[in-house]
């Protein structure tokens, strides 16, 4: 059974690193990060804000002026040692006022769209 379960996961993070991105997106656009809610695609954008919770154990990047319905890239804290390991110590003042790219499935939580970043290959700066 762990057996299984390891090659699951082996194949799971291989399929994520290798998805095809179809839709490329910019962060502000509300209706196309809607209609391609459950798909992966490419997202360009500038974080506007950084949000650390504790209650969450949780980095939220957001991308526009209006936390309840911009998009967040959310960082877990359970990921922040593969960022170190990237070089990115501290993910929050790394990304702060940077235009990056994101790719992930896009998800709504509480009627806004976010992505989960599971992996530092996920955002990229490009400003």
């Amino acid at each position: 059974m762990k057996k299984w379960l390891v090659i699951l996961a082996v194949l799971t993070m291989q399929t994520q690193a290798f998805a095809i991105v179809n839709h490329d997106i910019e962060a502000g656009n509300i209706v196309q990060l809607i209609s391609h809610t459950s798909q992966y695609a490419r997202i360009t954008g500038t974080v506007s804000n950084v949000d650390i919770s504790d209650k969450f154990n949780a980095i939220s990047l957001n991308f526009g002026k209006n936390f309840n319905t911009s998009l967040s890239a959310v960082i877990y804290n359970d990921v922040i040692q593969a960022f170190a390991s990237a070089g990115i110590i501290d993910p929050a003042k790394y990304f702060a006022d940077k235009t990056v790219v994101l790719e992930g499935i896009i998800r709504i939580l509480n009627g806004k769209p976010q992505i989960i970043i599971d992996f530092p290959s996920q955002i990229k700066i490009i400003n």
